[in-house]
């Protein structure tokens, strides 16, 4: 199955897991200095945008360590601005993190 934005929208509005696995994503295309400053230092198209790079981090780092994320958590995500989907905006990383998977799968 091909993940289509319209398709990761719909998975990121409707399964929790999923906005949570979606952080990691993020949070894994941070850099190491990024990531522990909690901060977006590079113009890179990579990781969280700098107005959500601390708690985006900090979230990420938490669903690492517990394997959860709260009813709020997962809301803040959600909230839909100007741009979508707060999570939204960050779908073209998830697309390509989809497609290094589905081609690891393959040759795996």
């Amino acid at each position: 199955m091909e993940l289509t934005k319209d398709k990761i929208t719909d998975l990121l509005r409707n399964n929790d897991i999923a906005v949570a696995r979606a952080l990691v994503v993020l949070y894994n295309n941070q850099t190491f200095d990024e990531k522990q400053a909690q901060d977006a230092k590079y113009l890179n198209n990579k990781g969280f945008r700098p107005c959500h790079a601390r708690i985006g981090t900090s979230m990420a780092e938490q669903y690492l360590r517990t394997g959860k994320l709260s009813n709020a958590q997962v809301r803040y995500w959600r909230v839909t601005g100007k741009e979508g989907m707060r999570i939204g905006i960050y779908t073209h990383q998830l697309i390509e993190a989809a497609q290094k998977k589905a081609a690891l799968k393959r040759v795996g």
